[in-house]
């Protein structure tokens, strides 16, 4: 038996390393350990090229520096190979932020054998793994893009099949919740969901950009409009390019954002290198804004386009693109490009957002360099939304001060 243990407290990992020898004195185990998050995940991703995955069991600390335990949860939901292994969590948080936990691990359709305080009781660990005859649960996430066909994608575009997650936005200087980025996915006859990069070709590919960006902002707002302690945050919503082109979808947006003045709608923009009519995007845009609609500028820095949008248009937010952020602690040319965008933003009176945030020394990094707002899985992978408000009631008891 294989075990992988991710704490970033050696005498953590020896101790739970000594209480399964001793538990298990008749079985053949090995050891292999991780002190951060990364480190488990470069394991993990090793692990991929092997026809069988080694590991039988994956242990894992929730709170470390250089990617957590959100961190690993997510890596396992995204990868076919990993998703199946039996999964135990492990924390000094409180009872309250381990039920978050174990909500989010679940929603994933991981094998979770549980979410433990520490210390941590091996045999009641072992007990639970072996009530789960390590059985494997269906995939979550679906690599073949043979199983959305072009002609079917048009069938899977409806409220049923259309699951959307909520990522948070959070002030940086004051720890506060300052609104939500609804995320989408795509499931595929009750078996699994598949992720935007996998589906967004197809809908584009089919010409059905509007007709999935309506159904998107539909469901985001009524969930925000049946959810009154969600509306003090905004709503972040991605459109296309292509969408700004039909004068139907834009009416559709102001009419919805009419009917639901309490709510701020804010429609974040992707960067594309495509042609399009800009006049008539332009004016789309302008009509927008006028009727209180938030436009924010995403993945800003990927396209060569970025410098003539923020000349032509008026955008409230800009997004540094996850790529610049992530390594933005040893990345000396990432740095300097988030500091100067940084600048930029401030000079524009723009708010500027960093996104793909993992570790506590990027946030740390990006709170002196004066960035506003910061999202990413150091604060949490993207919800479900039934369990948003759950974790919004809960956000309180984990905050924590970075410095």
């Amino acid at each position: 038996m294989n075990i992988l243990i991710v704490d970033d407290q050696r005498f953590i990992r020896e101790s739970i390393k000594a209480e399964f020898e001793v538990l298990m004195q008749d079985h053949s185990l090995t050891f292999t350990e991780a002190d951060c998050g990364n480190s488990a995940i470069e394991l993990l991703m090793l692990s991929e090229q092997a026809v069988f995955c080694p590991y039988d069991l994956v242990i894992a600390d929730l709170k470390m520096d250089n990617g957590d335990g959100l961190a690993i949860i997510n890596h396992m939901a995204t990868c076919r190979t990993c998703c199946g292994i039996p999964l135990a969590v492990v924390s000094s948080s409180d009872v309250r932020t381990l039920e978050l936990i174990s909500n989010i691990t679940k929603s994933f359709n991981l094998n979770l054998v549980g979410v433990f305080q520490k210390p941590v009781d091996i045999s009641q660990l072992f007990t639970l793994l072996t009530a789960l005859k390590y059985k494997a649960p269906k995939s979550s996430y679906l690599n073949d893009t043979d199983t959305i066909r072009h002609g079917h994608i048009s069938e899977l575009l409806n409220q049923d099949n259309l699951i959307l997650c909520y990522q948070p936005k959070i002030d940086i200087a004051s720890q506060a919740i300052v609104g939500f980025e609804a995320l989408s996915r795509l499931c595929i006859q009750g078996d699994g969901f598949i992720y935007p990069d996998r589906f967004i070709p197809l809908i584009s590919e089919a010409g059905l950009n509007c007709h999935f960006s309506q159904l998107v902002i539909d469901q985001a707002l009524s969930q925000w409009e049946l959810c009154p302690q969600l509306q003090p945050f905004s709503l972040s919503v991605n459109i296309s390019a292509q969408d700004l082109l039909n004068e139907a979808f834009i009416e559709y947006v102001i009419d919805k954002k009419h009917s639901l003045p309490n709510i701020t709608l804010v429609l974040e923009l992707t960067e594309t290198q495509e042609t399009i009519d800009q006049d008539l995007a332009l004016r789309s845009i302008a009509k927008l804004i006028i009727n209180d609609i938030i436009i924010s500028l995403d993945d800003f820095g990927k396209s060569y386009s970025t410098f003539d949008r923020l000349d032509n248009i008026p955008f409230d937010e800009i997004k540094i693109d996850k790529d610049f952020i992530s390594d933005l602690d040893r990345n000396a040319k990432h740095l300097a490009i988030v500091e100067s965008t940084i600048a930029l933003a401030k000079k524009l009176k723009v708010t500027v957002v960093a996104e793909g945030v993992e570790t506590l020394s990027v946030l740390r990094l990006l709170k002196r360099l004066g960035c506003e707002v910061a999202q990413g899985y150091y604060f949490s992978p993207p919800i479900e939304g039934r369990y948003v408000t759950s974790w919004v009631e809960n956000y309180g008891c984990t905050k924590e001060n970075y410095g």
